[in-house]
């Protein structure tokens, strides 16, 4: 597919200069948009402009209470478009769908993943009118696929070949602008657009589930690092004569902070119940390492730890560490903080993709990259 000339290319990354300011700060004035974009306040009537007509912004009002004339608020429109999200993990495919907010219209639920991937279409059929109904007139801007055990190699991002065929199944059927992410990035993407690291461009995330991972975001960006591979934070070692992990090496921080062993994860018990007390034993001196380690490494404005797990356990976890050793983040006033999104946020990250693509000029060009490496014959990626 031609990319277009430097004109077209232009427009479009102004016009997620605008969105991108409108996402961080929820409604800000024309001039406003000028100051913190750059761009000509003629650019600026211009792109807001086409951005009311094509829906996807409104305007709010005059602002009140300030000197001189009242200037007009532009704000996203919420129902200016909606996104679908699927989360693929072992045998089962969750899924919903946002509004342009990151409100959820359709929280769907599961689906139980057939032996056959090509027997999804009757599922997918029945989603896709499930979330035009939800979103009326509102056109789909996108589809994004979380998948665990995403993996790369050569700088190639694909699925574990047993998540591959339904990763492949659904970007078929959705088309083009279908997006693709591991885990524990499409969460750090979550925490971009509706979370924490809403306003902030350098954080790590820490996802901390059945599997340990992580995202690292410089600039607004996420770093993939030369292979692919970069936030393996689970392979962290912090206790060189510990436990013995499936990468063949020793004391990695997945082993002491993969919630997969637990048998009660029930939100009410598992701050006393004694297999979590047992976990948490273990886990915390671990993940103190590990903190300094990621301050230390990559000096981030934040460092939020999220994942499957849920989110009362985290909180127990976070309230223990202290104290914490020294690093050169001692002086922040809260060091590690709980991912407010809850324990679906890589499926709400998975939604965000095509928001983001949409909304945000960094975050564009990193999914489309990420779609063009994943998809192999699923369908031509859209530029």
């Amino acid at each position: 597919m031609k990319l277009g000339n430097s004109a077209s290319l232009t427009r479009i990354y102004n016009r997620s200069v605008v969105l991108d300011a409108l996402r961080r700060n929820e409604s800000l004035s024309r001039i406003e948009l000028a100051r913190l974009s750059g761009l000509t306040p003629q650019a600026i009537r211009v792109i807001v402009g086409d951005l009311m007509e094509e829906g996807l912004v409104q305007q709010l009002g005059r602002r009140k209470g300030l000197p001189g004339q009242p200037q007009i608020e532009i704000t996203i429109n919420p129902n200016g478009g909606y996104a679908l999200g699927f989360h693929i993990v072992d045998n089962w495919c969750h899924y919903l769908a946002t509004n342009l907010a990151g409100e959820v219209i359709v929280d769907g639920g599961t689906i139980d993943l057939p032996e056959n991937p090509s027997a999804l279409k009757p599922h997918l059929d029945r989603i896709d009118r499930q979330a035009a109904r939800a979103a009326g007139k509102s056109p789909r801007v996108g589809v994004g696929i979380a998948v665990s055990n995403l993996m790369a190699a050569g700088g190639l991002i694909e699925p574990h070949p047993e998540n591959r065929a339904y990763t492949e199944h659904i970007q078929r059927h959705f088309g083009p602008d279908t997006f693709v992410e591991n885990d524990a990035n499409a969460a750090a993407m979550a925490e971009t657009m509706f979370g924490r690291a809403k306003s902030r461009e350098d954080f790590i995330y820490l996802f901390i589930g059945d599997g340990v991972g992580g995202a690292i975001v410089r600039g607004g960006e996420l770093q993939r690092g030369h292979r692919g591979n970069a936030g393996e934070f689970g392979h962290i070692v912090v206790d060189p004569a510990g436990r013995i992990c499936h990468c063949g090496n020793r004391g990695c921080l997945y082993t002491y902070l993969s919630t997969a062993a637990l048998k009660t994860k029930t939100k009410q018990t598992a701050a006393r119940d004694k297999s979590v007390r047992e976990w948490l034993s273990k886990a915390i001196p671990a993940l103190r390492s590990a903190v300094v380690s990621l301050e230390n490494s990559f000096d981030p404005e934040r460092l939020i730890v999220g994942g499957t797990a849920p989110v009362e356990l985290l909180k127990t976890l976070v309230a223990e560490l202290n104290p914490l050793g020294p690093s050169i983040r001692s002086d922040a006033p809260e060091r590690v903080e709980v991912s407010e999104l809850g324990p679906t946020t890589a499926l709400l990250g998975a939604a965000a993709l095509p928001l983001l693509s949409l909304m945000s000029p960094s975050a564009a060009k990193l999914t489309k990259q990420s779609l063009s490496a994943a998809t192999s014959g699923a369908g031509e990626p859209s530029c």
